[in-house]
């Protein structure tokens, strides 16, 4: 039996997504201030995202670790597996715009001018796009997920998809501004709604990227032992964003080369019962590691994200996390904190 974590969420925070990847729970989240989180992707897509000048407005993810990225002055990265992909990129008249991937080695290239040009795609979508050529509307987004399952908006605001995307995810589709599907899990999904509201199941760390807020001067902060604190996972990937290990930061902090007033305030939620849960645990499993931190400030915010009641029913033991395998995870990295 098939258990789903499904989450939503009101977008109160500061920061809100603008542009969501998806490929086999691997991920990146871009949000509407510039910054962004990421997990799992390409080495090569992520020096070049931590290398970019200017802000980016796209990211897609494939099967055999391809990839696009485009930032908001025109420049472009790509690395796709097929030849003749990559012909067409490098060839073509027009500047490469977006690119889709499927996860049956098809895509759909859409280039400046908004034309588009694509190959072993669903047959459905196929004719729904050739229809669409006759009228002025242009194509906005599109995802593919598994089984030829996709989805695709329009600039007049209308969108379409396949008949065959499980029931459970198109009952929430009306009234949806952007959707994403995940091509090799059919059980991933991220959906924002026109009235700011979103849903979505990916994985633990992606909930906490995307629920990870900017810093509010106005929330209270103390200090407190780490070692009082629970954590709201069960397991932490072992590296942060900026490709350090949780384990190199835990001996900086031991030997005193790194502060911690060098790392970002976690944010901690109280309870009724006095209980305080972190929202950044990785972060937390640094200071509760390293073994002369006996006291670290916190943030105590109000407002709890809609997942936390019943992750925090489900753990046996929150002072306690697993941190998953380098050899499992060699490319791994998540940008949980923004900074560590």
């Amino acid at each position: 039996m098939i258990e789903f974590r499904i989450f939503s969420c009101r977008m109160a925070q500061s920061r809100i997504p603008s542009h969501i990847a998806l490929y086999d729970s691997s991920y990146v989240i871009l949000f509407d201030n510039g910054s962004w989180s990421s997990e799992g992707v390409p080495r090569s897509l992520f020096k070049k995202m931590h290398q970019a000048t200017s802000n980016i407005e796209f990211v897609s993810l494939g099967p055999y670790k391809q990839c696009f990225l485009r930032l908001d002055n025109g420049e472009i990265f790509y690395y796709v597996k097929d030849r003749d992909t990559r012909d067409e990129l490098k060839n073509s008249n027009d500047k490469p715009y977006k690119l889709w991937f499927s996860d049956d080695d098809g895509y759909i290239l859409q280039y400046a001018d908004l034309s588009l040009s694509w190959n072993n795609i669903p047959r459905d979508f196929h004719n729904k796009l050739n229809r669409r050529k006759k009228t002025l509307t242009r194509v906005e987004n599109i995802t593919f997920g598994c089984d030829n399952t996709w989805w695709v908006s329009f600039d007049d605001g209308t969108a379409c998809w396949s008949q065959n995307i499980p029931s459970y995810i198109n009952k929430h589709l009306k009234h949806t501004k952007y959707f994403v599907l995940d091509p090799y899990d059919r059980n991933n999904y991220y959906i924002f709604k026109e009235d700011g509201s979103s849903m979505w199941q990916v994985n633990d760390d992606f909930d906490d990227d995307i629920n990870e807020e900017e810093e509010d001067d106005n929330d209270d902060v103390v200090y407190i032992n780490p070692r009082r604190i629970r954590y709201t996972q069960t397991s932490i990937s072992p590296r942060f964003s900026n490709g350090q290990t949780i384990e190199q930061l835990k001996q900086d902090l031991a030997d005193g080369s790194t502060s911690i007033d060098d790392i970002p305030t976690i944010d901690v939620i109280k309870t009724r019962s006095g209980n305080l849960w972190t929202l950044n645990n990785r972060r937390l499993w640094c200071f509760r590691h390293a073994s002369n931190i006996y006291q670290i400030p916190v943030r105590i915010v109000d407002q709890r994200p809609t997942w936390f009641n019943d992750r925090i029913q489900q753990l046996e033991n929150p002072f306690e996390i697993h941190v998953r395998g380098s050899s499992e995870e060699s490319d791994s990295y998540s940008d949980d904190d923004n900074y560590y």
